[in-house]
């Protein structure tokens, strides 16, 4: 088997929310769960991740702890990426740039999304905060 490969079982615990960050994981087969834990010690399911998902790292981009419990929720199989290889891809890969990037964007989104939902009285219009919304700058002739 190649060292940078591991396998889960289902119900395996990949990490835990605060332990620290050395590598971050991409999915070649499997799903895995991702976990924040509530105040009272239960854990509510934020994200199902599949096949050619990378998770782990926020860790090594940002060097913090874990910021969610990663559980396999199926027999699985992922390539590891420790933290120099990582450095490495984020500075002369492109395509593993991009990738990255749309991956956090689309978490983010997902997450505005969320937040939208739960708290819906907060939602104020933009145009009612703002004299003015172009996402270009007006020319001057």
């Amino acid at each position: 088997m190649d060292h940078n490969v591991v396998d889960f079982y289902k119900n395996d615990i990949i990490f835990l929310e605060g332990q620290s960050s050395n590598c971050a994981y991409l999915i070649e087969s499997g799903s895995v769960g991702i976990y924040r834990e509530e105040t009272h010690g239960n854990r509510s399911l934020v994200r199902k991740l599949g096949k050619d998902d990378l998770f782990g790292e926020m860790g090594l981009i940002d060097k913090y702890p874990r910021s969610a419990t990663a559980i396999a929720l199926s027999d699985i199989r992922c390539l590891v990426i420790e933290r120099s290889r990582f450095d490495y891809l984020t500075k002369f890969n492109p395509h593993f740039l991009v990738s990255l990037i749309k991956s956090l964007s689309e978490r983010l989104r997902t997450t505005i999304g969320k937040l939208s939902e739960v708290e819906p009285q907060n939602n104020v219009s933009l145009a009612n905060k703002t004299t003015r919304h172009n996402d270009s700058p007006k020319r001057r002739g």
